[in-house]
C-alpha cells in the first residue's frame, strides 16, 4: 500500500487538515482509527513543545548552577589550599569536605611525541630509551577537587 500524505496543522493547534490518497481501500474501522490518531496528533505536539521548552530552561539552570558551584569550589579550595586544610568535619549534615590532590600525565598527541622523539632518538636502534624517555618526560597535570563524605 502506498500512502502520501500532506498535513496542515493549524497555528492554533486544534484542527488538522489531511490531503490523503491511497491506492488500496480502508476498511472503515482503520479509516476510524486514522483520524483518532490524527485528532490526537495536534494536542500530542502541542505537549511535546512545551516540554521541549522546559528542558531547554531547565539545561539554562543546571548550567548556571554548575558555573556557581566552579566558583565556590574554587574559592573553597583556595581557602583551604592557604590554610592548609585537608579535611572539613561538617556539623551540620555530618559529612566530611576532603582536599584532594591528584596528579596524573598529559596526553600524548603527534606534535608532542615528535618533539619528544626529536630531542631524543638519534636512529631507530633507541627505540626502548625513547619510549622510557617519553614516559618520563610527559607533561603532568595536577587536578585539585572536593570530595563531599557523608558519615
Amino acid at each position: 500500500m502506498e500512502l502520501q500524505k500532506q498535513m496542515t496543522l493549524d497555528n492554533d493547534n486544534k484542527s488538522v487538515r489531511s490531503n490523503a490518497t491511497v491506492e488500496n481501500t480502508l476498511t472503515q474501522e482503520e479509516i476510524i482509527k486514522a483520524q483518532q490518531e490524527l485528532s490526537q496528533l495536534s494536542n500530542i505536539i502541542k505537549e511535546w513543545k512545551e516540554t521541549n521548552e522546559q528542558i531547554k530552561v531547565l539545561n539554562e539552570q543546571v548550567r548556571e548552577k554548575r558555573k556557581r558551584i566552579k566558583v565556590q569550589e574554587d574559592m573553597i579550595l583556595r581557602i583551604m589550599k592557604k590554610h592548609n586544610i585537608g579535611a572539613l568535619d561538617l556539623k551540620s549534615s555530618g559529612g566530611r569536605i576532603l582536599y584532594k590532590r591528584s596528579t596524573t600525565k598529559g596526553g600524548i598527541n603527534e606534535k608532542i611525541l615528535f618533539g619528544l622523539l626529536s630531542q631524543h632518538l638519534k636512529s631507530e636502534t633507541d627505540a626502548a630509551a625513547a619510549i622510557k624517555y617519553i614516559t618520563e618526560h610527559r607533561e603532568a597535570k595536577t587536578k585539585e577537587s572536593l570530595r563531599y563524605e557523608k558519615d
